[in-house]
């Protein structure tokens, strides 16, 4: 009979502590307002290049089948050295969102001015192109049967504070140099040393779906010829991806400390960057 009622009280103070606990709180979240996106960049030899988009809400009836419907037509675009001033092209007027330059290209040790004016506000950014620093090697890590990850050596500088970042790309099977998640890193913890990394595949920007499709998304194979690219790039730059692959890595994630971008342009209207890169590029031919 103790027993009983020792059991009874034990499931007395239990939904009391449970019913008690309940409360429906009512969340309201702020007002959404809207941002240009911009991804900007200028690397050693090339032209400056722009996307431009705007952002889109996460809760609202935007139609994700049609991205264009969020891409930005008919903006004024300049890239100066200080000299030149290079009024950018819409590569398509019809649909917006890539602009390119004509007049300068890139090259180490110059400093480089972006302006971007739509719907009559004026947006600005600049960037920096560094020294490029060269991998020791490439090489091939197997993982699982012919597929595998890419993996370097680098000797690390001492006492430069290098930020850098890894792009690669596939010949006769990828259109462009795609950038893995976490694509970036310093030398925080590797001034001045020689020490071995890797990096998955990532994917290439125009086929994101295909990617994740892929049974083999992520690998590289036996018999793939790789192009990696390995960039230079200024502090400000390495902060922008660094909080960028931190928020997208918590977002979902009800336990992960929030994170916000940190842009490299001052304007609260405005999210993305101007980037300089400045590539050194070794291939690889992986054997079959």
């Amino acid at each position: 009979m103790k027993k009983l009622i020792t059991y009874s009280f034990i499931v007395f103070v239990l939904t009391v502590l449970f019913t008690s606990c309940r409360k429906d709180i009512d969340v309201k979240l702020p007002e959404y307002k809207q941002k240009l996106i911009v991804e900007a960049s200028i690397e050693t030899n090339g032209f400056p290049i722009v996307l431009l988009s705007w952002s889109v809400p996460f809760f609202g009836d935007f139609d994700f089948s049609q991205p264009g419907n969020a891409f930005v037509k008919g903006a004024f675009i300049t890239v100066s050295d200080g000299t030149i001033t290079d009024t950018l092209k819409e590569l398509d007027p019809n649909s917006g969102y890539i602009y390119v330059g004509t007049k300068i290209t890139g090259q180490v040790g110059k400093l480089y001015y972006l302006t971007v004016t739509v719907n009559g506000k004026t947006y600005t950014a600049d960037t920096f192109i560094n020294p490029p620093i060269a991998l020791d090697s490439l090489f091939f890590k197997g993982e699982q049967d012919s597929l595998g990850f890419m993996w370097a050596r680098l000797t690390e500088p001492a006492g430069l504070g290098n930020n850098y970042r890894w792009f690669a790309t596939r010949l006769n099977k990828d259109d462009l140099y795609a950038a893995p998640f976490s694509s970036v890193f310093d030398d925080k913890f590797v001034d001045g040393k020689s020490f071995e990394f890797g990096y998955e595949r990532g994917p290439q920007p125009n086929e994101i779906q295909e990617y994740n499709d892929d049974p083999e998304r992520g690998f590289y194979k036996r018999g793939d010829t790789v192009v990696v690219k390995f960039c230079t790039i200024r502090r400000k730059e390495y902060l922008f991806w660094n909080s960028y692959y931190l928020n997208k890595s918590s977002n979902g994630n009800p336990f992960s400390s929030p994170s916000n971008i940190m842009s490299t342009f001052e304007s609260q209207d405005v999210v993305g960057g101007f980037f300089g890169y400045s590539p050194s590029f070794d291939t690889l031919v992986i054997p079959k």
